[in-house]
């Protein structure tokens, strides 16, 4: 068995451009491990060859050498370009071989390093979080990691259930060796800290909808939102608050790459999503003295109590998130708030505090050293060959311009499988929706394409009838799939309301 001292580990980010939570979090645990093992960071490349900027800067500050390879990784199954995948198995190969790697921990699901892994007798760690239930019935095959690490102790139990895996949950670490104490906790003019990529699931509207009913309640209070706003879900996010006549009260930073001073600002910390796993804003802000205010996703709960250390909302309406900020601001007010910074700090203690997740994740990883369950090659062999079946049927479809439909090929294997019977709808008569229709008919010819499902279209596409969504009659033998992308949540969720289910009746193409 390799002692630490000879345990070589790679860690391997997961996007070319960017920075994302569950990137940083894997940076922060390889720059933990870096002072019990000898470890280099490989950081994806684009197809220009180009660096990820974020994690070469972020690998400098913390002394972390680095190589970039290209490959890429998905964060759930329909996503996972299996071809791309096995492609890049060779560069990695080369590089695990030169370099003398003993151990991979990689993030998200990173096909390229299992297939090494397996090839090369090397153990292999992955980390990746959230994920419905109804997600997992289109995991095709045994290719994923037998070892998982996940920082909330409802993922940890998911991801092993459902692939039969080894989970061990082990909370993000915080970013300072101890927690930096505030001066004072002032009983005015309190400003609030979000922190992250302004998407639906993180629900900042929410939030700015609370901020604003607490100061209709003649609260003073100034939201600060840090996060990329390239979005959709952005823009309607900064029109209310144009609309609303909020630009005092709410502030949009765009991404900081360097957020500690608006931790050393601010005086709380406001999580409102509703599908994380365990926010990493969360440690970081606790570290820095922030009173925590939160919904009640995913691990929060199994580490957070209401009016105890955090202030934590029933649920995730800005009825509920306003009134935690509220509790929150009389507690600044009364003075109470200094018992919640010591049961905080006690909690920082306990779960996020650098000496105790090193010695976590440093159990665990003797614990996969010493086990060497390592899992066959073969499965990769034949979905390789099953995927190759799939791209010979698309080899000549017009694919009007899209190249990312040659990264589906895994997804588009099991809807070949798996659609069998029964009659198939269309939702959506556009682009996507003639896409997946060319796609469909390649690749499951014996089945029929009833109609398409439109809220604006009428009469017929691609010679056959559009339907309105009222019209829908669900049956349990047909398959509805979803094929446009703004508002296809609200589809799904539309669908799934008429007792359909996703990835059973329910389907994302193309």
């Amino acid at each position: 068995m390799d002692s630490p001292g000879e345990t070589k580990i790679a860690y391997f980010l997961d996007i070319p451009k960017g920075l994302g939570g569950a990137g940083n979090l894997l940076l922060q645990q390889a720059s933990l491990m870096a002072g019990l093992y000898d470890v280099i960071v490989v950081i994806p490349v684009d197809g220009e060859g180009n660096c990820n900027d974020e994690y070469v800067r972020r690998c400098k500050i913390n002394n972390l050498p680095y190589i970039g390879i290209q490959y890429e990784t998905a964060h759930n199954f329909y996503l996972i370009d299996f071809t791309g995948g096995v492609n890049s198995a060779d560069d990695i190969e080369l590089f695990a071989k030169r370099e003398r790697i003993t151990f991979f921990h990689s993030v998200q699901l990173n096909l390229a390093a299992e297939y090494v892994s397996r090839k090369l007798g090397i153990p292999h760690l992955m980390n990746i979080y959230q994920l419905k239930e109804e997600e997992f019935k289109i995991c095709p095959g045994d290719i994923y990691s037998h070892y998982h690490l996940c920082d909330s102790l409802l993922y940890a139990e998911r991801w092993s259930r459902q692939l039969g895996i080894k989970s061990k949950c082990i909370r993000p670490v915080a970013i300072r060796d101890s927690v930096k104490r505030k001066n004072t906790y002032l009983g005015h003019d309190i400003a609030i800290l979000m922190l992250g990529d302004l998407y639906v699931y993180k629900n900042q509207m929410a939030a700015i909808k609370a901020i604003e009913q607490c100061i209709a309640n003649d609260y003073e209070i100034t939201l600060h939102i840090a996060g990329r706003g390239e979005t959709d879900y952005a823009e309607e996010c900064k029109l209310y608050v144009r609309e609303h006549g909020l630009e005092h009260n709410v502030v949009f930073h765009g991404f900081v790459s360097n957020i500690i001073p608006l931790l050393e600002n601010s005086d709380c910390l406001l999580c409102a999503s509703y599908n994380e796993s365990f926010p990493m804003s969360v440690v970081e802000a606790l570290t820095y003295g922030l009173t925590i205010i939160s919904t009640p996703v995913a691990g929060i709960p199994e580490v957070f109590k209401d009016k105890e250390n955090s202030f934590i909302s029933m649920d995730f309406s800005e009825k509920s998130i306003g009134k935690s900020i509220e509790n929150c601001l009389d507690y600044y007010k009364n003075g109470r708030i200094d018992k919640i910074h010591q049961n905080a700090e006690e909690t920082w203690n306990t779960n996020f505090k650098r000496d105790h997740v090193r010695s976590q994740i440093d159990l665990y990883y003797k614990d996969i050293i010493s086990d060497k369950s390592f899992k066959d090659i073969q499965p990769f062999l034949e979905m390789e060959e099953d995927v190759k079946q799939t791209e010979s049927l698309l080899r000549d479809f017009d694919r009007m311009g899209e190249e990312w439909i040659d990264k589906r090929l895994l997804y588009y294997t099991f809807i070949r499988k798996n659609f069998t019977e029964g009659k198939i709808y269309i939702w959506g008569a556009g682009k996507i929706g003639k896409l997946a229709f060319g796609i469909l008919k390649k690749l499951c010819p014996d089945m029929e394409i009833a109609a398409f499902i439109d809220t604006y279209k009428e009469g017929n596409c691609c010679g056959i009838p559009v339907i309105r969504p009222e019209n829908i009659l669900p049956q349990e033998g047909n398959f509805y799939c979803v094929s446009f992308a703004k508002g296809s949540d609200r589809a799904i969720e539309y669908l799934e309301n008429k007792g359909m289910v996703l990835n059973r009746q329910i389907w994302k193409m193309p």
